[in-house]
């Protein structure tokens, strides 16, 4: 059978897999923050030049990332769920569409790494029955993987699945540019390069990558060429073996074109990324070399044995994870130096994908970038590696054996090893999805994982909150509060557990909560918004007409000020607009519930304020 079409094949057998696998995701509500994205977020990118230079006050939006092709990603969904639903529909067609289009990107990665195998087999000198195994298998480990479910589960862990895709395009560019000597693949190697960089900041490990593999792997030959005149046949098989002319290659095979890409694509990123980031300082947390041996052991152990799973891991190991570290970058140094003979070349490789791509994360451990230095999902890119490595392996003794001159059987061979640790890691896989099908799931999971930890209370009452379990959501407030080191974290404890006593009309009890949250950062809007919702409904309580005047402009006030924070604070809008409204300042009051409208035209703000216009206009 034609090789193109047997890769073809075996290429639709594994996005068919990764689809059937995480399908169930595909109906999942939305987890932690992810409404944020399209109600908060969203709007504020309306400009090529916002996507790429954000503007500074968009809600909850990280200081220290820089990923605008993670926004156009969102902007197409939300671009495709605008198009095809009606506005009613809108919610549960973001549902779908934004977890539809994460299972898509997982299902092209794994097809990826699927490619990216065959030329990992090729430079291991395995032959093309026992390469194309070697990367079926890969392929398909790294399909079914369950440390990925963070990622293609959770629709805002699409930046892990975008930068993957991107950082295999250009090792396989990067491959062929070695190859071929091309300058077209050498642009395509900076190109796809950027294009990883701002998905991910996880994408920066290929430029540690690559020039190292340059370095370390023999020179590439030139493609043989057919002479003039030479017969149709000889052409044909020229054309089958591609590559293996041992005449050296000119000057446009040696390294400096991909590295002047890689070096102007390291250099656009860097500008971009400096002119819409601020220079702020990280946050220290003191991590020792020895963090960080031990986050890289911890990882390596995560990948073969993920049990028990966790979206919050708030600890660095250290001990014997440190050790493990310690071994496991000894060994990569053990294997370039062996590989430097001419073997093991596509081992060396795959265990420089995972380091290489693994190197970023690391930055978490040594400063609090993130509320947790570990997580599961940054995995995903670096486990392309150890899933290549695993079957290259096993590929490599199998060919070691008598098996080794029937090809069929010992393909078979590698294909049945997979497939035994393939299915119960699909069966795990399938079994963690469930944790993220709805917030309620997710939160007590995490609480129960990490009960020591804020961020988990917090969220689990803000669920409780949306389920009208409103005293089991102040539980949680409370908890978070005691769990809590950190202003930002303790500020939004206060504001929601005011936003709950708010709920149960118990206002002297809200207002000392939000305070307590503005004590923690003044600058919190939401909390300037609640505050104002206290001091309106006191108005409306109060007898005296004095004082119901006096609390009314101090709800405008806070109010103003919640909008004079957030611009785009659709809630505060309607709010203001409502309450300009029933002062009889109509004018002022329809421009701000104009504004709620453009800015949320499906949200319940905005119908309530066409409803107020219509009112207003009759």
């Amino acid at each position: 059978m034609n090789r193109t079409l047997v890769v073809a094949l075996a290429g639709l057998l594994v996005a068919l897999v990764a689809v059937a696998v995480f399908w169930p995701s595909f109906d999942n509500e939305f987890i932690w923050d992810d409404p944020i994205v399209f109600q908060r977020q969203l709007p504020y990118f309306d400009s090529l030049s916002n996507v790429f230079t954000p503007p500074k006050s968009i809600p909850q939006f990280g200081t220290h990332y820089y990923r605008p092709l993670g926004v156009v990603s969102y902007q197409i969904d939300e671009a495709i769920a605008q198009r095809f639903w009606p506005l009613e529909q809108r919610d549960q067609a973001r549902q779908r569409v934004y977890h539809a289009s994460v299972i898509f990107y997982h299902a092209l990665a794994s097809v990826l790494v699927l490619l990216l195998g065959l030329h990992f087999a090729r430079l291991s000198g395995l032959s093309e029955s026992m390469g194309l195994a070697a990367a079926l298998g890969g392929s398909l480990l790294f399909a079914v993987h369950p440390i990925h479910v963070e990622c293609v589960s959770w629709m805002a862990g699409r930046a892990d699945v975008l930068c993957t895709i991107f950082a295999i395009a250009t090792m396989l560019t990067w491959l062929r540019h070695r190859r071929r000597g091309h300058w077209a693949d050498a642009v395509a190697v900076g190109g796809f390069a950027l294009a990883a960089m701002l998905c991910k900041e996880t994408g920066v490990g290929l430029l540690l990558l690559l020039p190292v593999l340059d370095m370390l792997l023999p020179r590439p030959e030139r493609e043989a060429r057919p002479a003039e005149g030479s017969s149709r046949a000889e052409r044909r098989r020229l054309a089958r073996k591609k590559g293996s002319a041992p005449t050296p290659t000119g000057l446009l095979t040696l390294f400096w074109p991909r590295w002047l890409a890689l070096a102007v694509a390291t250099g656009l990123y860097f500008m971009l990324r400096s002119k819409a980031l601020d220079s702020g300082h990280l946050r220290d947390s003191g991590a020792s070399i020895g963090a960080l041996f031990g986050a890289v052991g911890w990882y390596f152990k995560k990948f073969f044995w993920p049990a028990p799973q966790s979206a919050f891991i708030t600890l660095v190991p250290g001990g014997w994870w440190t050790v493990c570290g310690v071994l496991i970058v000894a060994a990569a140094a053990g294997l370039a130096w062996y590989a430097r003979r001419g073997s093991a070349l596509g081992e060396l490789a795959a265990v420089g994908f995972f380091l290489a791509l693994l190197a970023p994360s690391l930055a978490i451990v040594a400063y609090r970038i993130s509320e947790t230095p570990l997580a599961e999902r940054y995995l995903y890119a670096p486990s392309v590696g150890l899933c290549l490595l695993i079957t290259l392996l096993a590929a490599r003794l199998v060919s070691l054996t008598p098996l080794a001159r029937h090809p069929v059987p010992a393909m078979a061979v590698v294909l049945v090893g997979c497939l035994v640790v393939g299915v119960p890691m699909a069966y795990a896989t399938v079994e963690r999805e469930k944790v993220w099908q709805n917030n309620l799931a997710f939160w007590q999971d995490a609480v129960l994982k990490a009960p020591g930890e804020g961020l988990p209370h917090l969220h689990l009452g803000l669920t409780y909150n949306e389920m009208d379990y409103t005293e089991k959501a102040i539980e949680e407030y409370k908890l978070a509060l005691e769990q809590y080191d950190d202003a930002e974290g303790r500020s939004k404890a206060y504001n929601n557990l005011g936003s709950a006593y708010i709920r149960l009309g118990r206002l002297e009890e809200a207002s000392e909560a939000l305070a307590g949250a503005l004590r923690q950062v003044p600058r919190y809007a939401t909390a300037r918004y609640n505050l104002a919702l206290v001091q309106l409904r006191r108005a409306r309580q109060a007898r005296d007409p004095r004082e119901r005047a006096r609390l009314t402009n101090e709800a405008l006030s806070g109010l103003r000020a919640a909008l004079k924070i957030n611009p785009r604070y659709v809630k505060a809008h309607y709010q203001y607009g409502a309450l300009l409204l029933g002062l009889g300042r109509r004018e002022l009051a329809a421009e701000h519930l104009r504004k709620a409208i453009s800015l949320a035209p499906s949200s319940g703000e905005a119908k309530a304020a066409r409803k107020l216009l219509e009112r207003r206009e009759e």
